[in-house]
């Protein structure tokens, strides 16, 4: 019973919650779902291009927030450079959506001035504490790129 107490008094307090990035009634959102735990989110979306975007975010300790582009086909073929511009493309394709979505812009904006010195699977600071990292996982059936912002 102690050691239960003991945990429970150790989970760090958070002041702030994670807040969806996004909403059911946007243009181009054909599915929507927002779900939170304490301090980590997770955010799901079903594109009407056929993109199933996750957003999960983490706010306590270390900001994190990631996401993640998943898309039907065979992507095995694409050159590490398809996938830096394809985060571009992105991004600012989801800053249309809404005023408050504009700011994703930027992001997009970060990642094409910085992608010829990025790697994949590899943080790069773009501001002092902020990282980026870009990746992508490759099935025969599907293709995710995963879009990474931390700050340290």
């Amino acid at each position: 019973m102690f050691i239960l107490l003991h945990a429970c008094q150790n989970q760090p307090t958070c002041k702030y919650k994670p807040e969806p990035i996004f909403d059911k009634d946007l243009p181009h959102i054909v599915q929507y779902n927002f779900e939170k735990e304490g301090s980590q989110s997770l955010e799901s979306l079903m594109l009407d291009r056929g993109i199933l975007l996750e957003v999960g975010q983490e706010v306590c300790g270390e900001t994190k927030q990631e996401y993640r582009f998943t898309v039907k086909g065979d992507y095995a073929t694409q050159p590490d450079s398809f996938w830096m511009k394809e985060a571009t493309r992105q991004f600012v394709f989801l800053s249309t959506f809404s005023p408050k979505q504009a700011a994703l812009k930027a992001w997009g904006d970060i990642i094409e001035l910085r992608r010829n010195e990025m790697q994949l699977g590899q943080n790069r600071e773009v501001q002092p504490g902020v990282f980026v990292r870009i990746d992508r996982v490759l099935s025969p059936d599907e293709a995710t790129l995963s879009v990474v912002f931390s700050q340290k």
